[in-house]
């Protein structure tokens, strides 16, 4: 069958989009459950080509074509969530609006990056395409409409080593600095970069990689004065009870796994039980469970544990805690909230509209940051979702949190590989603060890092089973922990300043 010529004229037109299509390819490799995190730094090649050699609107087109088949990998693992609570029509919406409003950001980076090469200047061009990655993911971390999974940074989530640079920089650093290195090769291979100039990019990109690397280890790591066993609880509870609010069930199994853990690890003081096992009503009666404070009191132990929380009509995903010393309830609301599924503007209107079982947008954010405190002992504890933002979670080490606690529910992923990266990112996390970090999980992956992020413990997935561990309560401050993301802000006002310095020298 011939092809008709229309049709070879725009496979023609738009072969070079076969380049950034290999890239969004080859990145894939960099992830779960390849976890080939080295592939990051030469998967971006072709597409960085791309951009710098075409137009910017075709650049723009190269952009968003990368985009479309990595992040089609990287977020099928909602089609568990999607298509069983959503109509067949509604979650193929879902699902492509996702893809596509992600690759927009790289679709954006293309333009600017097309845009920027215009200016002429190789050396700029080599500075500006790293800063304008990591601004495109820095505008994606904002609004309600913030989706950070797929960051690329994470890919390097394997290699202690290089997870010094978030101490430094944030997670933003990785980005910039797998880009740069990037972008310096080919436009030496393109014979854009050389003599002095090469140099001297060169030697930019040699001291914040070395800055990034040994700056952290000047800092002294405090060492452990007090041991705390904690029990980790990971019930394995089906997505359909939480549904159905088969709340006794529930917390009866939460509790049979606890005795289990410290009949097994007597030293256990704190069990810790993931996001939403309990249901709250504080506007009723502001108290933990009876049958959990009796628990607590016959096993000699504390509870912080993920809840369901009422108070004056309005519902929040929260942490609270429960220590018999104690005669305040201290509770922690979630912030970052998943969008359209925990916030949405108008859920009322929405959930009427589409007729769901599964309400969405019920729930209202928290303000306030809690550090709880067993026996001298200051831990925080963020939810789920909220384990993607280093911006909040550094928040909890500033105010003197030694550990942080990522509790959670992925049961509702099943098997896929949205638990290895939603366990994975807490790695960048515990790098960042210099603190450790553990994820608990009711089913996925339970897993622990040192303040290097280094993994010091993983269960299986989709298991009922109790993990009983010392805590590592080592520290180390960091750059990131005092100044937030000043890196960002940094590349932003590179950007304001060089370009319109260089636009105005090339008019006159």
């Amino acid at each position: 069958m011939n092809i008709p010529s229309a049709l070879k004229d725009l496979l023609n037109r738009n072969k070079y989009l076969l380049m950034p299509l290999l890239s969004g390819i080859l990145l894939i490799a960099a992830f779960p459950p390849f976890d080939q995190g080295y592939t990051a730094w030469f998967a971006l090649l072709p597409l960085l080509a791309t951009c710098l050699q075409v137009t910017p609107l075709r650049a723009f087109r190269a952009g968003f074509i990368f985009g479309i088949p990595l992040h089609f990998y990287l977020n099928f693992y909602l089609a568990n969530v999607l298509f069983t609570y959503l109509p067949f029509s509604l979650a193929i919406a879902a699902m492509i609006g996702l893809v596509l409003y992600i690759s927009l950001f790289y679709g954006l980076f293309g333009l600017a990056v097309g845009l920027v090469n215009r200016l002429g200047k190789n050396w700029l061009t080599a500075f500006a395409v790293p800063c304008l990655w990591l601004l495109a993911e820095y505008l994606r971390s904002l609004s309600f409409l913030a989706y950070n999974v797929g960051y690329l940074g994470y890919t390097q989530w394997g290699y202690s080593t290089l997870l010094n640079i978030t101490a430094v920089y944030g997670y933003w650093g990785l980005p910039f600095l797998i880009v740069f290195f990037q972008v310096i090769l080919l436009l030496f291979y393109l014979k854009k970069l050389q003599g002095i100039i090469l140099y001297a990019v060169s030697a930019v990109f040699i001291l914040l990689l070395t800055a990034g690397l040994l700056l952290p280890n000047l800092y002294p790591v405090s060492k452990d004065k007090e041991q705390l066993w904690v029990g980790l609880i990971q019930g394995n509870i089906d997505p359909e009870q939480i549904v159905d609010s088969s709340r006794e069930q529930i917390l009866q199994r939460y509790l049979d796994l606890t005795r289990y853990a410290v009949e097994a690890e007597p030293s256990v003081d704190l069990v810790v039980w993931p996001e939403t096992v309990v249901e709250l009503n504080f506007t009723v009666d502001q108290s933990h469970p009876p049958v959990m404070i009796k628990t607590a009191e016959e096993l000699g132990v504390s509870f912080l544990y993920g809840a369901r929380l009422r108070k004056n009509d309005q519902l929040y995903n929260a942490i609270t805690f429960y220590n018999v010393k104690q005669d305040e309830i201290p509770v922690y609301k979630k912030h970052r909230l998943v969008p359209f599924v925990e916030y949405f503007p108008l859920e009322q209107v929405l959930n009427q509209f589409l007729q769901l079982d599964l309400l969405l947008g019920r729930y209202s954010a928290g303000k306030e940051v809690t550090v709880f405190d067993f026996d001298g002992i200051k831990f925080g504890g963020a939810v789920c979702f909220e384990s993607y933002f280093g911006d909040h979670t550094r928040l909890f080490a500033a105010k003197g949190s030694r550990h942080l606690f990522i509790l959670t529910n992925d049961a509702w992923f099943g098997e896929s590989i949205g638990l290895e990266q939603h366990a994975q990112v807490a790695a960048i996390r515990a790098a960042e603060m210099g603190t450790g970090v553990t994820q608990v999980a009711n089913s996925g992956i339970t897993i622990s890092f040192d303040y290097r992020g280094r993994e010091l413990f993983r269960s299986g997935k989709n298991e009922a089973a109790y993990f009983t561990i010392p805590l590592d309560l080592k520290t180390r401050s960091t750059i990131y922990k005092n100044c937030g993301d000043y890196f960002p802000a940094a590349c932003a006002l590179f950007l304001l300043i060089s370009i319109p310095l260089i636009s105005l020298r090339k008019t006159i």
